[in-house]
């Protein structure tokens, strides 16, 4: 045997024997070392000390360096682990990537709702490839990104970073987004760690950091479904945890979470690394550590391996350790982690980048290419109204005089979610500790009362940024005057600037006012992590700016570029378009103008609800679908639903056919249904497929999300879709039992919106009570030109139920086909959402509870009506 021979160092050595040898090398102080992340921007990650970092956090980012700058700076990181510490274990690089890699020179994307807001995870795979490919050219391969969270919320500052409300659509997008991130470079995978884990986006209040009130039901049907999805399909092979606690306990701190639900139930194997500066919150913030010490002792026996902090950690956890807190052997299974993750991405054997294939700018055309095209699918057009007879958009004639209005016209820093580089350095830039989501900006004398929306500014380098102003001007051409007017800030009350917008919306012959968001990190800005609000409203004296323009009577195209669904009714009940841009990334200004001339078909939808009132938030779309009168002084509506968004083009839903009325608890719906452009324009429909479950041991919701796909439709063309739903899709959970699927009646709603589902129909699943592996089916299929097989004949009439008694609830009038008709005529038209919370009542009972509302006579009047013949 050679005594030089380390089977660590031998890549044809299956990775448990590696991790194995090397651990029993390691000393106690090399084995702390490999838990500590250093955060880049308040630690000088780039002289690590004789142990080195396990993993560096913004290490590449704090360099503000061009690409090839920054790649030998890296490389001189990595020699310095690799030969200047005794067993030259590598460093694990981690980086932001939620809209682009975090860093000088690389492509800046649209936000993550707006990426949500195209429907289309493929794209959102294939930008998740690009961003992977420039963060591995650099030797980053980490990504704290994408967001798995679930928000509910509008007043949550941090909606603009997640997929929206509905579990289907977050879990889908973020599933693309990890398979295209981590696949991206074979010989230099990445792990995508998925955040923030789990139920971060319920907070109480929409305010961020706050407890979540969630049961265990609702934990694992609605918030931890997304996070289940990438691992399980995406292979996600990192988790954050979340700041918040759920029921009194911290999910930093949390074994039930990490080790049981997170490791033993998805089956997890990666690595968990902190929220910054979370750890030391079990004692500071959450008081259930009665240390600092212990606080890392209790996290890492709970399941977290890596500390993202602001100081080094190293020295706490040897005191854990040392003062009988922390077992060595609980501190073993952490270090296992992080050098399996180290091994697996092989940089053992590969840690240096090859600098010379580095370009001068990761930003290169195709990438940008790809930046637009996310940009115009992610726009969505809320509203089109006819302006002299003819829906104002799209411009088919230039118009003369164009005036484009708007603190977000021109201004490239409303236009970029707080997690891009620009907007992000340069915060960090003037405050270094404002990336700290627990630094209090109004300590710092030098930016007191500076420190707003308004003073954020563009300080370091960057890729070209097209604004809307530019993106207008440059497609309207030579022939077109474009005026220019800010109008008012986005955030202070200074209305100065107001008369002169007006004038120049006179002296056009269209308005374009580009209104909306300054994202920032608790502070320079009005939405983002640690910006929550209490109403949802444009910032500042923007509705004073738009309302004084629509004064006028100039034809009036409003663009939202924004992070948060604002409170709209007002908008929407005066402007005749409403263009949503979200914050649009780097060529938000060319995609917008792109929609708005016609040249791009739009057909980005809501991946949440424009509420009419901020003080029923949080409420879904399930809820918003429902009788709306539920406060004395506002209601519950959604201006813009859930899935909304208009096109150019106009499509029609027919020839719903199920390939059979019953399928088992443990098979697979199948139906197929047309659908038609019957314009004279190109256009994509986003085809939704939604269900509910009628009766069950449980509440369920009455319209969960099953399926989509964005399809293309020439003018006039049709196109037949095939859906599979397997039956697992409608689990429950039952905590004695726990994942089973109920034999009963089920409803499936298809169409353009989730209010909007011309087709309808049912299908019963039937058989015994099927209990689900823990792999059960999370997934449906939507194939277009698909077909049925081995249709049975009665495949096309409604599923075979009871005859309807006194007895009969709502739900069984509602699932009877002539008792469905009968009952709405009743009731005025009311339909199955507006019914959907009455559906365990009997009529009786419901007349009861109407207060006389209802005649008393009406259950025997609507019994007689549907048993005539």
């Amino acid at each position: 045997m050679n005594d030089d021979y380390l089977p660590y160092r031998d890549s044809t050595q299956p990775v448990g024997v590696r991790v194995r040898d090397l651990l029993e090398r390691m000393t106690l102080e090399e084995k702390a070392a490999q838990t500590a992340s250093p955060f880049g921007t308040a630690v000088d990650a780039h002289n690590p000390p004789a142990t080195g970092w396990g993993t560096a956090t913004a290490a590449i980012a704090a360099l503000n360096l061009p690409p090839r700058e920054a790649a030998a700076r890296v490389n001189e990181l990595q020699r310095k682990h690799i030969e200047d510490t005794r067993l030259g274990i590598p460093v694990l690089l981690a980086e932001e990537a939620l809209l682009g890699f975090k860093v000088q020179g690389a492509t800046t994307f649209p936000d993550a709702i707006a990426q949500a807001a195209t429907w289309d995870p493929e794209l959102i795979g294939e930008m998740g490839a690009e961003i992977g490919s420039q963060m591995a050219a650099l030797g980053a391969r980490m990504a704290l990104s994408p967001l798995a969270d679930v928000a509910r919320d509008p007043r949550w500052g941090r909606v603009g970073e997640t997929y929206g409300e509905d579990p289907y659509l977050v879990g889908s997008t973020a599933s693309a987004f990890v398979r295209g991130l981590q696949n991206a470079v074979p010989a230099s995978p990445i792990i995508a760690a998925l955040k923030h884990f789990v139920a971060y986006g319920a907070s109480d209040g929409g305010r961020n950091t706050e407890p979540a009130q969630v049961g265990d039901r609702l934990l694992r049907e609605f918030y931890g479904v997304p996070f289940e999805m990438a691992i399980r399909d995406g292979g996600a092979d990192g988790i954050m945890p979340s700041y918040n606690d759920l029921d009194g306990v911290p999910v930093t701190g949390s074994p039930e979470l990490l080790d049981g639900l997170l490791r033993q139930d998805y089956g997890f194997d990666g690595v968990v690394i902190s929220d910054l500066d979370a750890i030391g919150q079990l004692h500071t913030k959450h008081g259930v550590s009665d240390s600092l010490v212990a606080s890392f002792a209790d996290a890492i026996r709970a399941g977290v391996d890596i500390d993202l902090d602001n100081r080094v950690s190293t020295d706490r956890i040897v005191e854990a350790v040392e003062s009988g807190l922390l077992t060595e052997g609980e501190l073993d299974r952490a270090v296992a982690a992080i050098l399996r993750a180290k091994f697996r991405l092989g940089l053992f054997e590969n840690p240096y980048v090859d600098i010379d294939s580095i370009p001068e700018t990761l930003d290169s055309s195709t990438a940008r290419g790809l930046a637009r095209r996310v940009a115009e699918r992610s726009v969505v057009l809320l509203k089109n109204d006819a302006v002299n007879g003819v829906p104002l958009l799209p411009l088919t004639t230039t118009p003369g005089t164009i005036a484009v209005i708007g603190p977000n016209a021109d201004r490239p820093m409303g236009q970029l979610g707080h997690y891009a580089y620009q907007v992000l350095d340069s915060m960090t830039k003037r405050f270094a500790l404002a990336a700290n989501p627990q630094a209090r900006l109004e300590d710092v004398e030098e930016l007191r009362g500076k420190t707003g929306a308004d003073d954020a500014d563009l300080l370091v380098d960057t890729v070209p940024l097209v604004t809307f102003l530019q993106g207008i001007r440059e497609r309207a051409g030579d022939a077109t005057t474009v005026l220019h007017e800010v109008g008012c800030p986005v955030e202070r009350m200074d209305r100065s600037d107001i008369p002169a917008a007006v004038e120049a919306a006179r002296r056009s012959d269209l308005a374009v006012l580009v209104v909306g968001d300054q994202a920032g990190i608790n502070g320079f800005g009005t939405v983002g992590e640690g910006l929550d609000s209490a109403t949802c409203e444009l910032p500042g004296v923007q509705r004073e700016l738009v309302e004084a323009v629509l004064d006028t009577g100039t034809p009036t195209i409003v663009v939202l570029s924004h992070a948060r669904p604002y409170v709209l009714g007002w908008l929407a009940d005066r402007a005749p378009a409403i263009v949503s841009a979200w914050l649009g990334g780097e060529e938000a200004g060319a995609a917008t103008a792109a929609v708005l001339f016609g040249d791009v078909n739009p057909a980005g939808r809501l991946p949440i609800a424009m509420l009419e009132n901020v003080g029923s938030a949080p409420v879904p779309y399930w809820r918003t679908l429902q009788s709306n009168d539920s406060y004395v002084d506002g209601s519950a509506r959604a201006v813009f639903p859930f899935g909304h968004g208009l096109s150019y083009s106009q499509f029609e839903y027919r020839d719903l056919a199920f390939q059979a009325p019953r399928v088992g608890t443990d098979g697979v719906i199948r139906c197929t249904f047309t659908v038609s452009n019957t314009s004279d324009r190109d256009g994509d429909e986003v085809v939704q497929v939604y269900g509910r479950d009628l009766v069950a041991r449980v509440v369920r919701r009455s319209r969960v999300l099953l399926g989509f796909q964005r399809v293309f439709l020439r003018a006039g063309e049709e196109r037949q879709v095939l859906v599979e739903i397997p039956s697992e899709m409608f689990a429950l959970w039952d905590r004695r039992e726990g994942w089973v699927v109920e034999p009963g009646a089920l409803r499936l709603f298809i169409g353009g919106s989730s209010a909007s589902t011309p087709l309808k129909g049912s299908v019963e699943l039937s058989g015994e009570v099927h209990h689900c592996s823990r792999n059960r089916a999370l997934w449906s299929t939507v194939t277009v030109g698909g077909e049925l097989t081995d249709v049975v004949e009665v495949a096309r009439v409604e599923v075979a139920v009871p005859a309807l008694t006194s007895a009969s609830t709502i739900g069984d009038w509602l699932s009877h086909p002539r008792g469905r008709a009968v009952l709405s005529d009743a009731l005025n038209g009311a339909d199955e959402e507006t019914l959907a919370q009455a559906t365990g009542l009997t009529l009786d009972q419901l007349v009861m509870y109407s207060q006389g509302a209802l005649p008393a006579d009406l259950p025997q009047t609507l019994l007689t009506q549907v048993t005539e013949v």
